[in-house]
């Protein structure tokens, strides 16, 4: 079993500095807001198709892995949006994967200010694969079985208010939190475990014609844990380069960069250096994503979308 302290030393890292290990967090989160908030299915008026993927804490055996692929659409004549998205993660032995179906109702507050109302459903399964961890005492009764989950059902609730300059959301996007007990899921309630509640707002200035400024802000809050928060800003050249940086306190700083290679496609990279306690273990973290939006009826994208 003394092989295997590193990477429990490692979960629990994790845990304390993600507020959880169910909820992972991307640092180009706003490239993929249907993560944190179903409500945001249907908002960006074109289909959008988006992968998204992320290794961390590179150079640290059995350090977190993360993949999603993502795709939403609106439902102009009925003022819904629906998004679909599948997610993995693995750590060290653990694997969890993800399905879920976002659903939004919008409402228009004004000529320039729409409200999206979200719902999400989906089922997850968590798997560890014991058998294959490495230990000095290969025998162990604890290391002889996977722990292989039942295949559990996930609820979230999110609203999205935005405009072409501003956004804002509020979502928790998982109500049911499981707990693993002896090997087997425990039962699943809605009152059962910790709530993760996410807070987003940005707003789009122009500095010059050529150059425009997005600072954001993303705040989460979980029961008995203290108040995380992440501060972006990004510099927009010519409506094509995205330039900017990133601060998560007690945990990294993060460079990133994309690139809208049309109005509709786009590549995004974000390098995250640690500033917690593996900072000086960990060769830092990356960060990948690409989106597309498909535009129907002919119509063409006057600009790129900017949330």
């Amino acid at each position: 079993m003394k092989k295997l302290l590193p990477f429990l030393f490692l979960l629990l890292g994790s845990v304390s500095m993600s507020y959880g290990q169910q909820d992972k967090m991307f640092t180009q989160y706003l490239n993929y807001p249907s993560a944190i908030n179903p409500a945001y299915a249907g908002s960006r008026g074109a289909t959008q198709i988006l992968g998204i993927a992320r290794r961390q804490w590179v150079g640290i055996a059995g350090a977190p892995e993360s993949s999603a692929v993502s795709i939403n659409s609106p439902i102009t004549f009925f003022n819904m949006g629906v998004g679909l998205t599948v997610e993995s993660d693995k750590l060290g032995p653990e694997k969890n994967t993800d399905v879920g179906v976002d659903l939004s109702y919008r409402l228009q507050l004004s000529e320039s200010l729409f409200l999206n109302l979200g719902l999400k459903a989906g089922l997850a399964h968590y798997k560890v694969d014991l058998l294959d961890a490495k230990a000095v005492d290969q025998n162990d009764p604890l290391l002889l079985n996977n722990i292989d989950g039942d295949v559990i059902p996930n609820f979230g609730v999110g609203a999205f208010l935005y405009s072409d300059r501003f956004f804002a959301g509020l979502s928790i996007p998982r109500l049911i939190q499981t707990d693993v007990e002896g090997g087997d899921l425990a039962k699943s309630t809605l009152d059962r475990g910790k709530l993760h509640y996410f807070l987003t707002a940005g707003y789009l200035m122009d500095i010059n014609p050529f150059m425009k400024l997005k600072p954001s802000i993303l705040v989460k809050a979980t029961q008995g844990s203290r108040l995380s928060y992440d501060i972006s800003l990004m510099a927009i050249f010519v409506d094509r380069l995205w330039l900017g940086t990133s601060f998560r306190n007690e945990d990294s700083v993060a460079a990133i960069a994309q690139v809208n290679v049309t109005n509709q496609l786009r590549i995004g990279y974000s390098y995250d250096f640690a500033i917690s306690k593996l900072s000086g273990r960990s060769d830092g973290s990356h960060e990948i994503s690409l989106s597309y939006d498909i535009v129907f009826n002919s119509k063409k994208l006057k600009s790129p979308r900017y949330f």
